[in-house]
């Protein structure tokens, strides 16, 4: 063989043999990860599956996934889960990485596709067994409000749930921020979006195990609960009671909110309102933040509930219309109820000298009220509604004047952008207001 010819073997011989050794890694790598989870469940469930396919420094895929719990008549199946990252070595070298063993890959995502479950009872238990929780046949499915779980979905005729899912994280190690985004859709039943962006991430932070101070750049999240799959549950739950499908929408709504109730939250007309009509047309509920400033989350955990709400600019829709009326009645624990929280007692000489009093009620209401235009300047970083002359009106928030120009920030879908009303032009604002009252028990 001539040396001309031995280089040009070469050339096609070498790129070959490094594109069949990356993808044997990348396959040795994902059966040895698989292989540990199936040893692992081995007392628990019999793991098996078909065949793993791989993208050469991009994905690998398995499919045919069969689970059959053990102790339980029942298999779960899964038509393929793909693990994917835009990082090429992942699959080479950090495809068991953990906080504190090295950088993270700073994108990753999943695929899963045609998870089918049974709707059984013996199944779900077997699953929540570890919580110290179980599901138990009731004698009527709603009588403790509307669980989707086995009985009612069995009354409902419902044999097995089919759900896909995705999910994936970006780091921006430059901007230093962390995009991340889920979705989980049963199958004519209801679906789950959630979608957020925080700040201050730090990857180096990351690497040596240490968690950092992130904070909530955006947030959006999104439920919504099929109105085929919601009308043929008030059906599901009339059977075999004298209450009209409409007093069964009522009846599950006041369950709600009594159930908010329970935890100290007790909600005003907009949103007791809002919470009646979705249990009524059912559809979509989306909750969005979206701070004029990135927020810690350290600090919000501290941050009293009346308060969030503005810290985070939250804002509220149901089926696209914005629930503008979002007040709330908060519920404080008094000393005694405080003290018993904590595990503490009081006194008994002050125990028997205390009456029995009610907690305090903090009355907190929010809604637009109209300002005069001349005190605009007065509601900088404020949420408002300008209805400009012969133009459509823009909310959102104020985020200065300048030279005689407000400057409005929108959020539509996807992002944000900035609107400019000139003052002169103005024939009318609205600022949102918070106003906390003190009530008596």
């Amino acid at each position: 063989m001539s040396p001309r010819y031995g280089k040009l073997l070469l050339i096609v011989l070498v790129p070959a043999l490094l594109y069949g050794a990356v993808k044997g890694i990348m396959y040795y790598n994902a059966r040895n990860a698989i292989d540990r989870l199936v040893d692992a469940a081995a007392g628990q469930a019999e793991i098996t599956y078909a065949g793993i396919e791989t993208e050469v420094l991009k994905a690998v895929a398995v499919n045919g996934i069969s689970v059959k719990p053990s102790g339980v008549d029942a298999e779960i199946t899964i038509d393929r889960v793909r693990l994917s990252s835009d990082d090429p070595m992942f699959f080479i070298f950090s495809s068991d990485w953990k906080p504190g063993e090295g950088a993270p890959p700073s994108s990753l995502g999943f695929e899963l596709s045609g998870l089918s479950v049974p709707v059984d009872v013996a199944l779900m238990n077997a699953q929540m067994a570890m919580s110290g929780t179980a599901v138990e046949p009731a004698g009527q499915p709603c009588e403790n409000g509307l669980q989707i779980e086995p009985p009612l979905l069995r009354a409902m005729g419902f044999e097995r749930m089919s759900i896909d899912a995705d999910g994936n994280y970006r780091i921006d190690s430059t901007q230093k921020t962390l995009d991340v985004g889920m979705f989980v859709d049963v199958r004519d039943v209801q679906s789950l979006r959630f979608d957020a962006t925080l700040n201050d991430v730090d990857p180096e932070v990351l690497e040596q195990g240490g968690a950092p101070d992130l904070k909530l750049a955006r947030m959006e999240m999104a439920v919504r609960v099929s109105p085929e799959f919601g009308r043929q549950a008030l059906k599901a739950c009339a059977i075999g009671t004298e209450l009209t499908l409409d007093q069964w929408s009522e009846r599950l709504a006041e369950q709600a909110i009594g159930n908010f109730e329970l935890a100290g939250l007790s909600l005003g007309p907009g949103l007791s309102g809002a919470v009646r009509s979705f249990y009524r047309d059912w559809g979509q509920l989306e909750i969005i933040a979206a701070p004029s400033e990135p927020i810690g989350m350290l600090s919000m955990m501290f941050l009293p509930p009346d308060q969030l709400i503005d810290a985070m600019s939250l804002r509220f829709r149901l089926n696209d219309q914005l629930i503008t009326d979002t007040s709330f009645t908060l519920t404080r624990p008094d000393a005694n109820a405080l003290a018993a929280l904590l595990g503490q007692q009081q006194p008994q000489v002050e125990q028997e000298q205390a009456k029995p009093t009610r907690p305090p009620r903090i009355v907190v209401r929010r809604d637009y009220e109209k300002i005069p235009v001349g005190s605009i300047n007065r509601y900088i970083n404020h949420r408002v509604r300008i209805t400009p002359r012969g133009l459509p009106e823009r909310e959102g928030v104020l985020k200065g004047i300048d030279n005689g120009i407000a400057e409005v920030e929108q959020t539509v879908h996807g992002g944000k952008y900035t609107a400019y009303v000139p003052v002169a032009d103005i024939a009318s604002v609205e600022a949102l207001v918070q106003r906390e009252v003190s009530r008596k028990p």
